[in-house]
């Protein structure tokens, strides 16, 4: 027979499986109900996040679309630079100084702005040899480097840098490489048509399903360039001072911009 404080203890226990056991039931119960009131919806992506979160996205559509314009560039960048030997690093350094900002003053008397013109690297390291047989290295001298990249959107200037540059005394010069400023109006055609072709194929999809697209919810983009080979030379005229070395012809490159965006609309009846 049990005594009074055992059969306290058991009803105890009995009320707490019961109680546990309620609420499993309801729980299970929300979970099922839950389950009826999203399967409703369309097919979605998969967000990360609050529930509220992902009922902001219920009803809604994303397209990519695309958009491409062929143009000139409106940018072209040409490196500078000057590099020369010394036997300590101080004179290396001492000759390179003096000899690039030769080469600088001569790009300006030739019409090149001083914003056009930016320091990439300046650099002082030495030069070793190594005992073939010993494996032992040793100083030889120093090397100094300073580069600089001149950025024209005067296309005429473009072979007068070169030759300017090297008469002036610069022995490493490169490009040009082509490119399009910030505000260019090719970058922003091509976004317009690739939020054109966004919406277009939204529109055909949310007609097939017997719906319309409504508000823009959400868009994000990437813009790229590539280089496309020119149909046609047009070679660039040397202007400012006449220098004793001939300007080399250069012809600038055609652009194919490239616009991509992701579009997300809202669907509506």
């Amino acid at each position: 027979m049990l005594s009074n404080h055992s059969r306290k203890k058991a009803v105890l226990l009995g009320g707490l499986v019961a109680l546990t056991l309620g609420l499993l039931t309801l729980s299970v119960a929300a979970c099922g109900g839950a389950a009826v009131q999203t399967g409703t919806q369309a097919t979605l992506p998969t967000v990360a996040g609050s529930s509220a979160d992902q009922s902001a996205l219920l009803n809604t559509i994303t397209m990519s679309g695309t958009g491409t314009v062929n143009t000139l560039p409106d940018e072209a960048v040409i490196q500078v630079g000057v590099e020369n030997g010394a036997a300590t690093a101080a004179a290396a350094l001492d000759a390179n100084s003096k000899q690039t900002q030769k080469v600088l003053d001569r790009l300006k008397a030739d019409g090149v702005p001083d914003t056009a013109i930016e320091t990439t690297n300046v650099a002082v390291y030495p030069n070793m040899s190594y005992d073939p047989k010993t494996g032992q290295g040793k100083t030889t001298g120093y090397q100094a480097t300073n580069m600089v990249n001149v950025t024209l959107t005067d296309f005429k200037l473009i072979g007068q840098v070169f030759a300017a540059a090297t008469e002036a005394g610069a022995n490493n010069v490169s490009g040009p490489t082509w490119q399009l400023s910030e505000n260019s109006k090719a970058m922003v055609e091509a976004l317009t048509k690739a939020a054109d072709n966004s919406r277009a194929k939204a529109e055909g999809v949310a007609a097939a399903e017997g719906v319309k697209i409504g508000q823009v919810l959400i868009v994000s983009e990437t813009t790229t360039q590539s280089f496309i080979p020119p149909t046609a030379a047009e070679s660039s005229a040397a202007g400012g001072t006449t220098p004793s070395v001939t300007p080399p012809p250069v012809s600038p490159q055609n652009l194919q911009v490239t616009a991509s965006l992701s579009v997300t609309y809202r669907l509506t009846q």
